[in-house]
């Protein structure tokens, strides 16, 4: 017999409430406000490896009620540590700046403002802002990175 695989990024949002709801069915006397990020990570990604398919449908973007604006705001935390999951906490009430694309090999997709050209560049670090382009030569400020 002959498989294909097909790997893709999904994008799976847990609220803060569906957390709290988790987290209280753990029975754990630390109270849920005192968890730090990496805890709420943690919890999200514990959920996640707990869930049935059929659970986790309330969770992907455009099924049952999840919708893209969900998963837009200011990044608090985010762990990409891994090469197959990257974990962020995202407040949706804090309008934050367009992010890059990023590909699943961890690869951040770089557009240059001067010739178009478009490089990508494995682990940049989401602090890194100064980039020189490597068809044209220029050096520039990338906003948005």
């Amino acid at each position: 017999m002959k498989n294909v695989v097909i790997h893709q990024i999904v994008t799976l949002i847990f609220t803060e409430d569906q957390l709290r709801a988790y987290w209280q069915k753990q029975e754990s006397t630390v109270p849920f406000a005192a968890l730090t990020d990496a805890q709420y990570m943690k919890l999200a990604e514990d959920m996640l490896a707990h869930s049935s398919h059929s659970q986790l449908e309330q969770h992907l973007i455009g099924r049952g009620w999840r919708t893209k604006e969900e998963a837009e705001g200011a990044i608090l935390a985010e762990d990409e540590s891994r090469d197959d999951i990257h974990v962020e906490i995202i407040d949706t009430d804090d309008s934050a700046e367009p992010r890059r694309r990023m590909l699943i090999d961890r690869v951040r997709e770089i557009p240059c403002p001067h010739c178009s050209f478009t490089f990508y560049v494995r682990e940049a670090s989401s602090e890194r802002r100064n980039w020189t382009c490597p068809a044209c030569g220029s050096g520039f400020h990338d906003m948005t990175t």
